[in-house]
């Protein structure tokens, strides 16, 4: 599965944003789905959003909904990843 995401700064916090279709930012098929992107994203944040004529519809493990209220996500640049091919590792070891 392909899919559309950026990386933003909302409200200072630095989040990972994925723009799924609309049906699928809620619970149940969101949770899922945000499990899956969590390995793309291991030092982020994931967010689904939904970018819709009234406004922006979030679901997350946090309270995503006050992130990305008035916030522009429309002009994000956006990249496209394939959910099926493993995130690639990690360049450098943990410092620790």
């Amino acid at each position: 599965m392909r899919l559309e995401v950026a990386l933003a700064e909302l409200k200072g916090v630095r989040v990972a944003l994925a723009f799924p279709p609309p049906a699928w930012v809620a619970p149940g098929v969101g949770d899922v789905l945000l499990d899956r992107l969590r390995p793309h994203f291991p030092t982020l944040p994931v967010m689904l959003v939904a970018v819709q004529k009234h406004g922006v519809r979030a679901h997350a493990a946090f309270q995503a909904q006050a992130l990305v209220d008035g916030a522009d996500l429309t002009q994000l640049q956006r990249t496209v990843i394939d959910l099926d091919v493993p995130p690639a590792l990690p360049d450098e070891p943990p410092p620790f």
